[in-house]
This record gives C-alpha cells, structure tokens and sequence, in this order.
C-alpha cells in the first residue's frame, strides 16, 4: 500500500523519526501547520518507507524515514490521525489523513504488515493486530492483548488447581484459615509480545550455557536413548537422576531432585491451552500470587525485582517469589470487593538451578547463587519445615506471566455444603470434581477434626461418593487414585468393628448387610496392578477390611503375592487372611509366600495362615517350623496363627516359646494356649502360672486370661491368679478376676483365697474396670452357688458397690444381691419343707444355717493362708 499522508519529524538517523519538541508542544495550535510536511509513504513487506519526492523520483532519492514494522509496538487512530509508536525507542510517528476513513485504512494496513513480521518472533495463534491496538490513549500498555479463555477451559484449569492444592499454612497467610478449595472462575491468555521476547531471549541464553557444560556433552554421548544430539537438547539428562510421577528417572542436568507438581499432572486438554515446554532451559509453569492490581500490572509489562518484598517477606533476598502449590501462591493474595482473588500462572525458565534445605537460610544466598552460576534458586521449605517449595529467580526476562487465573476460596463449611448439595442433586459433573479433592482432604488436611467430618460426610453420602471414587482409581493423576483407594479403604472399615480383648489379641465382626463399598471390588482389583506401589498396597489393604465380601478379587490376589514390591506383598497376604474361607484356593501361594526372603511378607503369611482356618498337615508343620526361627516377628506371627487354628499338636512348641527372650513372643504364646484352651492345653498350666510373674505385663495379662480359658484344668493356678490381684498393672488384675471366676476351684482353702482376693482387692480397686471384673467374676460364683461360707462377706461388699461411681460396677452389684436374697429365699424354703416333712411345726431360725456355714473371719487369716500355700506349692514342685 502507497500514498499520500500529512507527517511531522525529521529522522535524525537512517531508520528513526524523531519529533521535534516545537513541533510537538505546537500540536493543535495554528502554527502547528509550519511542521506538518507532506510525505509519500510506502508499505514494503516489513519496512515503512516515508519519501519526500513524487514516485517517479524517488529512486534517485533517499528516503526520508524508514521504520522496520518488527519494532513497532502500537498503532492507534483518533480521528484523522495515526499515531505509531516504536518499541525500545523514543520514536513515534504521526500521521494525517484527509478522511478519518483513510486514517482506519492505513492503520489496519499497517497492521497487518507489522503482524505478519513481529508474529515470527511470538508463538503461533497469538492476534498481533489486537496486541497492537491495546494502547490506544498512551497507556503502558504496549504491544499486550488479554484474551478471556472460552468457558470450556475452565474444567481444565479446575483440575490444575485441585491438582497443585496442598492443604498446608505457613505464617505468610497470617492467621486467616487454609481454604479447603480454591474455585476456578475463569482465565486469561496474556499475549505480551515485549515480555515474550525477553523471555526467549532468556531462555535461549540458559540453554546455551547448559549445553557449552561438558559434563551435558559427556553425559549425552552416555546416553543411549538420545539418537542424535538434537534429541539430546530435550531428552537427554545430565548431572544427576530425576524421579518422574510414573516412579522411572531420567537424567537431570538442573539439579532439579524431584519433578514440580505442576509438572506431574497428565491432561491432554490442559496441554494444548498451556503449551509445550522448553525442556532445554528447564522450564516450568508455576503460580505467582498477589494483588489484583499488581496482576494487571506484571501481565502489562514485567516483574520488577525493587518491587520484591513490598507485599511480603524476602527470606531468600531480592528476587521473584514462585511456588508450585496453588495454596502457597494464595497466601499472597488479596480478595476483591467481590470477593475474588487474583493470581498468576507463568512460564519460568529455571535454568541450573541451587537447592536450599537450610531452616535459616544465608542471608547472602543470592550471592551465592550468582557466585556458583545458577539461574533459580529453590528454597526447599518441604524439607527444611514440612511446608512448600519456594523458587526464586533474580532475573525477570526468565519469567513470563502467561495467564491470569479469577478464583475463590472455599471455607470448611461451603466445601461441605456442596458435597451434600450435589449428592442431593444428583449433580455428576460437580461430584466428579468434588469428591476425589475430597478424598485427598480426608487424607492430608493437616486438622484431623477436619479429616473424621470429611470422612464422615463422605460415608454419609457414599451411595453417591463410592461410584464417583471407582472412577478415579483410573485417573492418571497418581495422588488422586492414591488417595480415592485409602477414601474408599476407610470406608470398607465401616463394614466391620475391632474389638481389642482383655489379652491384647483382636477380633473382626462384619456388621449385618453389605455396604455399598463392596461393589468398588473391581476397580480395586484393578488397581492391584496399580504403576504405583502406593496404589496397590492401599487397594489390598480396602480389600482386605471388606473381608469375605472381596471374594472375587481372591484370583488377583494370587496373582500379586508375586508383587515386586514386599510391602505390597505383606499387605496382599494379609488381605487373603482377612477373607478366611473364602480364600481357601490361596492355601498353595500362601505357603510359599510365608517362606518369602523379606521378614515382613513372612510374618503377614503366617499370620494368614491362622485366618484361614485350614489346618491341614502342611499347614502346621510350617508353622510348626516357624516357632523356631530366629526372627521374633515370624515366631510371634506363627504362635498366633496356631492359637486360631486351636493346634493341640503344638501345645508342648508353644509353651517353649512362653520362655522366649522375646515379649511379644512369649505374649503370642501364652494367647495362643488360651486359645486352644481345655484338657489339650492343662500341661501347659505350670509354665503359664509361671508367666504370672514376667516382667512384661502383657505377657501376665495373657497367661491370666488363658489360665481362665483352660478353665477347670487349671485350678492349680488359683492361688497364684489370687496373688495377682495385687499386680501393678490394673488390665492384670482384671484378666485375673475374671479367670478366677471360671476355674471351678473346689479346694476350701483355695477357694476361700481366691474369693477374699475379690472381695478385698477387687471390688476395691482403684481401676472401674477391675471392680467391674471383680463384680462379674462373684455374680458368676453366685450363679453357680460357689461362694460357700462367703456370703455374709460378698453381701456387705456388694452392699457398698451399689453406690460406685461407675454405673456398671453398680448394675453389677444390684444383680448379684438380687442374686443372693434369691438363693437365701429358696434355702429358707428347702428347710421349711425339711421342717413340714419331720412334722416339726417350729419356725425355721432366721439366722441358722447347715453346719458348714461358719464364719471364717477371725478363725482364719486368709492372706496368711494364701502365702502358705503357695510357699507349699513351690516346695512340692521342687
């Protein structure tokens, strides 16, 4: 395009204009004329030629102006007047037109020429003709366009943020509480040409500089999987290992340690808003939070380091403050009027970069940085506090703000109200965005009030929440589909209630009905062939609490006993013990998993192996075998697994093991004698009443109530159960009451002992649980019409115990008075009838009695007596 425009300036070199300061204070003033000269311009490919001669003679003349249109960075018309102005010089050009029309004409063909020679130097797409209208009136903004992203996008981006959410503080937030979300509103495509062009001049000078290192050079010839050195610029790694989401490594010549959040989330559709990165010059997206004028601000021109600080503290010196976690970035942000916050998505060339893991970093760290030749600095706050990774860059040209993310907070409360409003509604697309987030809530949030309401709302809706769950154990983002499989691992917990008995062991009992978690069972069979062992180990462990009701999944199992990993191995045989019977087909890879070369698969095997309930030949002889291993964990682990199975074979190997250096072992013994309890169990009895007096408490705790459990066979222990009640440790004296009680002790002297031990120690105690025992254990002697001449005793004691303090100790009471007055009644009546058949027809005495009814109180001191006979006992033994 060609003709004829009004101008003023005179260039002062080959290819500037430069105003004259009259001309220019003279604008809009009649004498302005006197500057206003007529010039022929000329639009050539990417240069604006102005002449000042006819076209037939200007070849023989040199032009007045050249403006090359790569520099230009703002074309604006008011009127008939096109104004033009250069980037990094103090150049503008302004020109008249004879109609306003003329002027919109020559304005979008300049345009267009200057789009098409500054789009080569900026990403494809970008509308240069709108970055080169967005300074209309001298703003400062120049050669910038804002682009609102379509509604489409905000999924993406939604994902992103719930992504890069870490549920943490730090005291930059100041005391305001951590949101539980962060909600995307919507985004915006900053295309700021000025600063894009900064950047990758940048980012050209950091791969440059990586690439001149001969250690890049020797690493990358050692590199196998880069073919040829130009895919060694974005593939090839050097100066260390770097450990990807997938659990693989690859070369890291940045001194990175570990991949950025940011980096780790695999969308497709978030990839191809955001772009490819620059592998060569590490570069990274990262969030910058703050102001919402200073949003504008940065995406209108650029960071400016002596702006560093004046919103918050610089720990790590003068420089430009980046964080990977969403929620970090929040704490420097500020809500609007409309409550909204504002932050910053960039693009961040982090180059070689310096670690910092010190929890009082130098205060001389940028020197140092700059000293050593890095690029970026990374404070390491993760390590050094368990908080967030900081980066901090000292160069602003290594970051460009790409996009502007509009936001809200989410309060505990809102959060919660949305979970229940879609479970109500029925709203799938908010309930797929919900409860996954959720799920990670549940498990992270650093309040663990917050994480029982979350896992309680979510099982309060699980009709809703399991099959949205099931879903994500297939989404490609590892923290998600970890943290559904523990969500919904937590719930199958609610299928079923652990009870901890008076001897430490423990016991499963499903609640009636099958929860809706069961029908995960599938999906979580999948995720047994999770990429990550975190994964899989969470889903045996889900599978194993739903117990018989994982059923199906028993072939997988199987097949993940050969898992590479032992923890996930330890947890697949625990799940199979879990399922009892119904894992039966398993018994073959069970006995091979418990002779596994890690401790642990071992111990969870043999374990199992007592869960079964399949007491075949094979079955014990290995554990049989396992009580002699060296290992305490794998003899404890078999002890228990024979007590279940009720191994009378194993009696005499187990009460071996009750002389073990080991605690826990002895402990796992004495269980399992009580376990299998009766006549099988009695020539155990001695070296168990010997266990009364180990030094570990739990393991006296075992032998009493094993003792108890072997009943009528072990009445040689009561004195020494009598003695017991004096232990230390109140869950002693406990199992001991209630083992007293079920020997059926038929010695005078010895039952005389062990009643007085109840009834002066037991219903004394100081602990409610031993009083309550105590009270149990004579409410039983009661009912069997055991308690001899003891009566007058227990009723005073009784008496007393209908005013404890604790309400089951007077429940207790109650009944066993009531227990008494209705045995006394139906002696009175026996000796009325005794009477009435003698033909005697005098009143029974109130307070006569059979001739065996005497009061021992006085006649015998019955602790005295309770020595004597174990000092006799011992003697005997001997």
């Amino acid at each position: 395009m060609f003709g004829w425009l009004m101008c003023y300036g005179e260039p002062s070199s080959g290819n500037r204009l430069q105003v004259a300061r009259l001309a220019k204070a003279s604008a809009g003033t009649p004498v302005a004329g006197l500057f206003w000269k007529k010039r022929f311009i000329e639009l050539k490919d990417s240069q604006l030629i102005c002449w000042a001669m006819e076209p037939s003679a200007r070849q023989r003349q040199s032009p007045a102006a050249l403006l090359v249109l790569s520099q230009l960075e703002e074309v604006a018309v008011e009127g008939k007047t096109l104004t033009l102005h250069m980037r990094n010089q103090r150049v503008t050009l302004q020109a008249r037109a004879e109609t306003e029309a003329s002027a919109r004409t020559w304005a979008s063909a300049v345009k267009s020429h200057a789009a098409r020679a500054i789009s080569k130097s900026l990403p494809p797409g970008w509308d240069v003709e709108a970055m080169l209208s967005s300074g209309v009136g001298g703003s400062a903004a120049k050669l910038v366009n804002k682009e609102l992203l379509p509604p489409d996008c905000k999924p993406a981006f939604q994902k992103l943020l719930d992504h890069c959410f870490v549920c943490k503080g730090t005291k930059d937030r100041r005391g305001n509480t951590v949101p539980l979300r962060l909600e995307m509103v919507d985004a915006v495509r900053v295309q700021n040409g000025a600063a894009w062009m900064e950047y990758s001049k940048a980012r050209m000078r950091i791969c440059n500089k990586v690439f001149a290192d001969d250690s890049w050079a020797k690493q990358n010839a050692d590199c196998e999987s880069c073919s040829s050195a130009s895919e060694g610029r974005t593939s090839g790694r050097s100066g260390g290992e770097l450990a990807s989401s997938d659990g693989t490594f690859h070369w890291d010549p940045f001194g990175m340690q570990s991949s950025l959040l940011t980096g780790t989330m695999e969308s497709k559709d978030l990839q191809e808003i955001l772009g490819s990165m620059d592998q060569s010059s590490n570069e990274q997206w990262l969030f910058h939070g703050t102001s919402r004028s200073a949003v504008q601000n940065i995406s209108d021109q650029e960071f400016r380091l002596d702006k560093a600080g004046s919103h918050r503290g610089t720990l790590y010196g003068k420089g430009v403050y980046f964080a990977e976690c969403v929620t970090k970035a929040d704490e420097y942000c500020e809500e609007d009027a409309d409550g909204y916050c504002w932050m910053l998505l960039c693009r961040v060339a982090l180059g070689k970069v310096m670690v910092c893991k010190d929890k009082k970093p130098a205060a001389d760290i940028l020197d140092q940085c700059k000293a050593g030749q890095f690029d970026s600095l990374i404070g390491d706050r993760w390590a050094a506090v368990g908080t967030f990774r900081e980066f901090i860059l000292y160069d602003p040209d290594q970051v460009y703000p790409a996009f502007i993310i509009r936001y809200k907070r989410w309060s505990e409360a809102a959060f919660c109200r949305s979970i229940r409003e879609s479970a109500e509604s029925q709203d799938l697309e908010l309930a797929h965005e919900l409860y996954p987030h959720a799920a990670i809530l549940a498990e992270e949030h650093p309040d663990s009030t917050v994480r029982y309401r979350l896992s309680l709302l979510m099982d309060a809706h699980s009709d809703s929440v399991v099959p949205i769950l099931s879903e994500a154990l297939k989404d490609p983002r590892r923290r998600v589909r970890l943290n559904a499989t523990k969500a919904l691992m937590n719930m199958a917990g609610q299928t079923s209630s652990v009870e901890a008995l008076p001897d430490g062991s423990r016991y499963r009992r499903h609640r009636d009905g099958v929860h809706v978690v069961v029908s995960a069972v599938p999906a979580l069979t999948d995720c047994l062939t999770d990429s990550d062992r975190f994964v899989r180990r969470a889903a045996a462990r889900a599978l194993e609490r739903l117990g018989e009701h994982a059923a199906p999944a028993v072939p997988s199992l199987i097949v993940s006993l050969r898992d590479r990993e032992e923890e996930v191995r330890a947890a697949v045989a625990t799940a199979l013990g879990q399922l009892g019977r119904a894992a039966s087909e398993a018994l073959p890879a069970m006995l091979q998993a418990s002779l596994d070369a890690e401790e642990s698969v071992r111990v969870a095997a043999l374990g199992a192996l007592g869960f079964l309930g399949l007491s075949s030949s094979p079955v014990l002889e290995v554990l049989t075998v396992a009580l002699r291993d060296p290992s305490s964990e794998i003899k404890s682990a078999a002890a228990g697994a024979l007590g279940m199975l009720s191994a009378t074979s194993s009696v005499e190997a187990l009460a071996t093991c009750l002389a073990d250096a080991q605690s826990h072992v002895r402990a796992a013994a004495a269980r399992s004698l009580g376990q299998i309890g009766g006549k099988h169990a009695a020539s155990a009895v001695p070296r168990l009443t010997q266990c009364l007096k180990d030094a570990d408490h739990v393991v006296r705790r075992s032998a009493a109530v094993s003792l108890g459990r072997i009943g009528t066979n072990a009445t040689f222990a009561a004195p020494h159960l009598a003695d017991c009640m004096r232990d230390s440790h109140s869950q002693v004296r406990e199992a001991a009451a209630i083992a007293i009680s079920r020997l059926g002790v038929t010695d005078k002297i010895a039952h005389n002992v062990c009643i007085q031990s109840l009834v002066k120690r037991g219903l004394t105690d100081s602990s409610s649980d031993v009083r309550q025992a105590a009270a149990e254990s004579l409410l039983d002697l009661a009912r069997g019409e055991q308690l001899g001449i003891q009566k007058g005793i227990i009723r005073e004691a009784m008496t007393i115990r209908t005013k404890d303090e604790n309400a089951k100790v007077r429940a207790t009471a109650s009944t066993c008075l009531s227990m008494l007055n209705m045995q006394e009644d139906a002696h009175q009546k026996r000796k009325k009838h005794k009477a009435k058949k003698r033909g005697d027809s005098r009143e029974p005495d109130a307070d006569a009695d059979d001739d065996e009814d005497v009061e021992l109180d006085g006649a015998l001191e019955l602790e005295d007596i309770a020595r004597l006979v174990i000092s006799l006992t011992r003697r005997l033994k001997d």
